[in-house]
């Protein structure tokens, strides 16, 4: 089962960074950090994971931007899916994942890979 590559990278307060990159394949790094560093991880997703992640992919609804309210600092987040010419892009503040469930669902199953 393959499906589009995606890299989601948000960047937070403080240095902290999450930084996801998953290709068709289900083969995944996840370079993340704050106050320490913290030594990439990688590996392949199982069937079931890759299903999950494949079903939710599908029921993403067309790209928007959720900018940050003023006053706001950091936690602006950026998920690509797919390759060009079919590349979708979102540029949004993790705030605003209340306001778009399909969205908030996979950066959810991103962040517990």
């Amino acid at each position: 089962m393959s499906f589009p590559p995606v890299h989601y990278r948000v960047v937070g307060q403080d240095d902290y960074m999450l930084d996801i990159t998953l290709n068709s394949s289900g083969d995944y790094r996840i370079d993340c950090g704050d106050h320490t560093s913290h030594k990439p991880r990688q590996d392949r997703l199982d069937e079931a994971r890759r299903a999950e992640l494949l079903r939710l992919l599908d029921d993403l609804g067309a790209p928007r931007e959720h900018p940050a309210p003023p006053g706001a600092a950091g936690f602006m987040a950026e998920l690509t899916v797919g390759d060009p010419p079919d590349q979708r892009y979102y540029r949004f503040w993790e705030g605003a994942l209340d306001e778009e469930p399909d969205l908030r669902a996979l950066v959810r199953a991103l962040e517990v890979i």
